[in-house]
């Protein structure tokens, strides 16, 4: 895109804004070199880069690196064979391998949560033997290491003796020329890199040596004591030794570096546009930014989006966001409206957000906007044009209009600011008409802004063009900044007038020059604006309404299914009590039937006996028939693949996975279950986390394949089943039975082949909880069924 354009559009103070977020100055140029990207999946997942990033600055973590340094000049330097690094230049290509490693290891730990930004960071180049190398030579202060090799170490040991021989000396020559009172300065003094003695001027023949320098004043003499000359020349020649051996040991690592400059190279670059990355996530963090939708087309539709820069320079202040919708069918706005109204802001906030998009910023604004993708973005307002002000003029205008004329094409969006104003009205609207036209033939994306009445008209009746206007407030003599689109807005200069306090005189006299034509077509805007705004106003009540209704709504229904669920609840308590009657009345016949059998004395009374137990049995369990059945949950037959479902007996959420007459697969979750329809029942997922968050619910989430809920029966029917599913179905059974403290239960395995029943029994014979069991008696099912007594 043309600089000038990014100017307009103020995208360059966005840019520079955004820029002192990167945290080292390769990341700074990237960022300001990019270029538009018009590829959709690229700059799609360049977005989403973003958006991850942001997200992972919204949750506070700390990256491992704050500081990136600018090696781009260190590996220009070592193309130069012969060169080396310097300690400093050195600690910076450490940090450069160091946090290379850092970030790559920190985004692969994060890799489930940050896939993208780990897909970037795994191309760095890991290497460790370097950084060692480095850091074997140079300390954190960037000082070379005494043990950077055995020459260095040698070296510096023999400065070291030396040093303190020669220190030792000037200390006995200090304290003697003290002892005879020759000195000017009681300390040793470094004139010309050597040691002196500072002496009075009279005593400078006093001790054997060398002049180095005077005081200012010339009272002061600084001499080299002669005894010390050969222990000074000595250490000035193992000083020299030292650097060569430091140069000797840098060119040796930096010939080591240089062998690795490609891959250097390459770190260089993926931490540049990581920090370009990063300085763009902080920036969509500042501002609220968010990743909206990409459209293939032209459809281009805003929803409550902000000029970014104005968000950043009016920080104590409100920023009125910007709704704007244009159908892939709108090629061009025009916008008509107040002076100071909104106009200008509206179009270069359109601009702007497009121009970030394909730079590869988030944008602040609403999820739901949808932006197309523009190859280029072309506006005229003026050389010199801010907000409020218009200083250009209209040659130039029209010079620009030819440039965008010329070079616009179907992916481009044209902006222009006051189209054609600048002259006599009819010749420009004339002007401005055929202009729009042209470039509806060339396919661009066109807004523009307008005072003109026939350029309104003209809006209102070509196919392909549209109104907006921005709104104004009648009664405060206010803009709003709120775009309405289809209907051309009036300029309210009188208005104006009135708010910046002319005279009353004036403003009349100046609405008389006006034709009646006008004042009536202006009358007739500002009638249908108000019309506007009531329906405006209306719907958002109405929408507050219907959000309350709703919500009334489901409050009742969650009302109803809890009536529901306690009614079920007690009359399943009811069934209980009455099950533990027939289970008291089962054990009386049981005892009857012993006493007979012990001792049977009247057959006819025994039979008569008999008989009525039987009869009482019957009720008993005909009672507990219906009250279960009129406890049962109503069948639904209604439930498909993919319905949310939760399961009645285990209190378990699930997907629908399959379904085969009254029989369900759900997964939930890990695993999957098959059930009947009658214990199913539609939910949904706010339903289901509500549900879990109940003490019952989470009583039975930790163990859904246990029958924890209540009991429907004291019999258990196995008919049918093989050996291994009637053992699951008895393990879970007995445990209702505990649950519910109930301590007598019937099973029924069938008379067949006796598998099932030894089945039963051998499983029945290792449990802990069973006190004892029996085969049933006459009138309870004989060898068909199986007495339980639990503990």
């Amino acid at each position: 895109m043309n600089p000038i354009t990014l100017k307009k559009l103020e995208f360059d103070r966005v840019a520079g804004y955004t820029a002192q977020f990167c945290l080292s100055a390769m990341g700074r140029d990237a960022l300001m070199a990019r270029v538009p990207e018009v590829r959709r999946e690229v700059l799609l997942r360049e977005l989403e880069r973003v958006l991850e990033l942001r997200n992972l600055l919204q949750e506070e973590q700390t990256l491992p690196v704050s500081y990136l340094p600018d090696t781009r000049p260190l590996l220009q330097k070592l193309e130069v064979l012969e060169s080396f690094l310097e300690p400093d230049e050195l600690q910076d290509i450490y940090h450069l391998l160091y946090s290379s490693v850092q970030l790559r290891k920190f985004m692969f730990n994060c890799r489930e949560v940050y896939p993208l930004l780990n897909e970037f960071t795994i191309q760095l180049w890991l290497e460790k033997s370097l950084q060692t190398a480095i850091r074997r030579v140079i300390d954190e202060q960037c000082r070379v290491r005494d043990s950077a090799s055995e020459g260095l170490q040698m070296i510096r040991r023999e400065l070291g003796e030396n040093r303190e021989l020669l220190r030792r000396k000037m200390d006995r020559l200090l304290r003697r020329c003290q002892a005879e009172g020759w000195l000017m300065d009681d300390t040793v003094a470094i004139k010309n890199g050597r040691l002196t003695l500072g002496l009075r001027v009279e005593y400078k023949y006093k001790i054997a040596g060398y002049i180095q320098d005077y005081s200012g004043t010339g009272q002061t003499v600084f001499i080299e004591p002669a005894e010390t000359l050969e222990i000074s020349n000595r250490i000035q020649d193992l000083e020299i030794s030292e650097r060569r051996e430091i140069e000797r040991i840098l060119k040796e690592l930096s010939g080591e570096i240089r062998l690795e400059l490609e891959n250097l190279r390459h770190n260089e670059g993926v931490l540049s546009e990581f920090d370009a990355l990063y300085a763009r996530a902080r920036f969509a963090v500042e501002t609220d930014s968010l990743l909206p939708g990409i459209a293939a087309g032209h459809a281009l539709r805003i929803v409550k989006g902000f000029h970014p820069w104005l968000l950043i320079s009016h920080r104590h202040k409100e920023v009125f966001p910007l709704d704007l919708d244009l159908g892939a069918g709108d090629r061009v706005l025009v916008i008509s409206g107040p002076n100071a109204g909104g106009k200008s802001v509206a179009m270069k906030t359109a601009g702007l957000l497009c121009c970030m998009l394909v730079h590869g910023y988030l944008l602040p604004c609403s999820e739901s906007s949808v932006f197309p993708l523009f190859s280029d973005v072309f506006i005229e307002i003026g050389d010199d044009q801010s907000i409020e002000n218009d200083l250009s003029t209209f040659s130039s205008h029209l010079g620009a209009i030819l440039t965008i004329i010329e070079a616009a094409g179907q992916s481009d969006l044209v902006l222009i600011d006051e189209l054609c104003a600048g002259t006599d009205v009819e010749e420009g609207g004339a002007i401005a008409r055929a202009v729009i036209e042209e470039l509806i033939e060339r396919g661009a994306k066109t807004i523009v802004t307008t005072h003109l009445g026939e350029l309104k008209a003209y809006a209102h009746e070509r196919e392909g063009v549209v109104n907006g206007a921005m709104e104004f407030n009648l009664t405060g003599l206010v803009p709003t900044f709120r775009f309405i689109k289809g209907v051309p807005g009036n300029s309210f200069a009188f208005a104006m007038m009135q708010r910046m306090a002319f005279p009353r005189a004036m403003i009349e006299r100046a609405e008389g020059f006006m034709k009646g034509e006008r004042i009536g077509l202006d009358r007739l805007l500002d009638d249908l604006n108000h019309v506007l705004e009531e329906n405006r106003l209306l719907k958002l009540h109405l929408q507050g309404e219907t959000a309350l209704l709703e919500e009334r709504a489901f409050a009742v229904q969650q009302a109803e299914v809890g009536l529901d669920e306690k009614r079920r609840e007690l009359k399943l308590g009811a069934s209980r009590e009455l099950q533990k009657e027939v289970e008291h009345a089962r054990k009386e016949i049981r005892e009857i039937l012993h006493e007979v059998k012990n001792a049977p004395a009247d057959e006819k009374a025994v039979q008569q006996a008999r008989k009525k137990l039987e009869q009482k049995k019957l009720e008993a369990v005909k009672s507990e028939s219906a009250l279960l059945a009129e406890a049962e949950v109503p069948i639904d037959y209604t439930i498909r693949v993919g319905d949310l479902v939760r399961i009645l007996d285990t209190n378990t959420s699930g997907e629908v996975e399959s379904v085969q007459g009254s029989s369900v697969v759900v997964q939930c979750g890990n695993f999957r279950l098959t059930t009947s329809l009658k214990n199913l029942e539609k939910t949904s997922k706010t339903q289901s986390r509500k549900q879990l968050r109940t003490p019952a619910a989470a009583a039975k989430k930790g163990a859904w394949s246990a029958l924890t809920g209540d009991i429907e029966s004291t019999r258990l029917d196995l008919r049918g089943l093989t050996g291994d599913e009637a053992i699951m179905k008895i393990d879970r059974f007995l445990d209702a039975m505990r649950l519910n403290r109930i301590h007598s239960a019937t099973i029924v395995h069938g008379k067949g082949t006796g598998s099932l029943r030894l089945k039963t029994a051998e499983f029945l014979q290792k449990h802990r909880n069973i006190k004892s069991f029996r085969l049933g008696e006459w009138g309870e099912g004989g060898a068909g069924v199986t007495i339980v007594e639990l503990e």
